[in-house]
C-alpha cells in the first residue's frame, strides 16, 4: 500500500513538473500563460512570478523578450533594474544558468534588437554603442555562418533602426571594419573580408 501511494505521488509530481515546464516555455514567448493580474503588475511582481514558476533559462528568455515587447501585454519596463533584481535573488547554479542563456541570447539577437537591449541596459554610453556593435559583429558572422547577402540585410536593418541617428550606424561601420582588419578575416570567406574591410 505504501509503495502504491509513493508511486501515485511520484506520478503526480512528474505531471506537475511537466505542466510547469510547458507553461514556462510558453511564458517566454506569449502572455497567454500569465495570470491576468500580472499584465498590470510591476516588473518586480512579474519577475517574482517567473522566478518561482520557471527555470533560470526561461527567466532569461522572459526578461529579454519582454523588454523587447515580444510578450504581448506582459512587458519589462525597467530592463537594467530588472536584470539586477534577478541577479540579487538567484543563487549559485541558478545564477550561472541564467547568465549563460541571457548572454547567449543577447549575442544572437538581430542587430537592431541588440542595439535596443544595450541601450535599455544602459551599460554602454551612446557614443560607444555603435563601436561595440561593430566590434562584436564578426563573432556573430562566424557563429551564424553568414553570407554577404545576410550581412547586407542585417546592416540595412540596423541602418533603418538607427533612422536619424546616423552617427551610431557610422560608428558601427568603423567598429566592424576595425575588427575585420585586426583579425585579417580569419575564419570567414575571403569575399566578405574584401567587401567589408575597406
Amino acid at each position: 500500500m505504501k509503495c502504491r501511494s509513493f508511486l501515485v505521488i511520484l506520478f503526480l509530481s512528474v505531471v506537475l513538473a511537466a505542466t510547469s515546464m510547458t507553461s514556462c516555455s510558453r511564458s517566454a514567448k506569449s502572455s497567454d500563460s500569465f495570470p491576468k493580474e500580472l499584465i498590470g503588475a510591476s516588473d518586480q511582481a512579474r519577475l517574482d512570478y517567473v522566478m518561482k514558476s520557471c527555470s533560470p533559462d526561461s527567466l532569461a528568455r522572459f526578461i529579454i523578450y519582454s523588454a523587447l515587447g515580444k510578450n504581448g501585454e506582459v512587458r519589462i519596463d525597467t530592463f537594467a533594474l530588472a536584470t539586477n533584481y534577478v541577479y540579487e535573488h538567484l543563487k549559485d547554479q541558478d545564477a550561472v544558468a541564467f547568465s549563460t542563456v541571457y548572454d547567449d541570447l543577447i549575442e544572437r539577437l538581430p542587430l537592431p534588437e541588440k542595439m535596443r537591449i544595450y541601450a535599455l541596459a544602459g551599460s554602454e554610453d551612446p557614443q560607444g554603442l555603435g563601436y561595440r556593435l561593430g566590434l562584436e559583429y564578426l563573432a556573430s558572422i562566424r557563429e551564424g555562418n553568414k553570407s554577404a547577402a545576410d550581412i547586407d540585410r542585417e546592416m540595412e536593418a540596423l541602418k533603418n533602426a538607427c533612422a536619424d541617428d546616423t552617427m551610431t550606424y557610422h560608428r558601427f561601420i568603423i567598429g566592424f571594419r576595425t575588427v575585420l582588419n585586426v583579425d585579417s578575416g580569419k575564419g570567414i570567406p575571403a569575399e566578405i573580408y574584401r567587401k567589408y574591410s575597406k
